[in-house]
This record gives structure tokens, C-alpha cells and sequence, in this order.
């Protein structure tokens, strides 16, 4: 029974440990008036720009870029 007692109070205190390492910290957030000043969300959009140079440079050396995930960019 004494194992079971010590095995019972380690595998406790690993929980607790656990559970305080992930608990979410009140200095990691920003203040509150920080979030409210995004009032213009930022939209992502495709960077034609970069679209554009790699189709020219492919197409200048005879190949055919199709783009699955075409590049983005963060745009106001």
C-alpha cells in the first residue's frame, strides 16, 4: 500500500505541476485598449506582383507554373 500512496502523491503532483505551467497569463495579453485600436483589419490578398515576375521568368525559360497555393501578402 505504501507504493500505491507514493506512486498516487507523484503522479498528483505532476498533474498540478502541469496544469499550472499551462495556465494562461495575464501579462502575455494586451491590454485591452491595444485590441480595440485595430479598427482596420488587415486583408490577405495575392501578391500579383510576385505572381507575375515568376510566370515572366518561367515563361522566358519555356515553362508552365501552375500555382496551387499562390504566394499572399497583408494589404490594408
Amino acid at each position: 500500500m505504501p507504493s500505491f500512496l507514493r506512486t498516487t502523491i507523484v503522479l498528483s503532483a505532476c498533474a498540478l505541476a502541469a496544469c499550472a505551467s499551462n495556465s494562461p497569463r495575464l501579462t502575455d495579453a494586451p491590454p485591452a485598449d491595444l485590441r480595440m485600436q485595430s479598427a482596420d483589419p488587415l486583408r490577405i490578398t495575392t501578391d500579383d506582383d510576385y505572381v507575375a515576375r515568376v510566370n515572366r521568368e518561367a515563361q522566358r525559360r519555356g515553362l508552365h507554373v501552375q500555382w496551387i497555393n499562390p504566394p499572399v501578402r497583408r494589404t490594408n
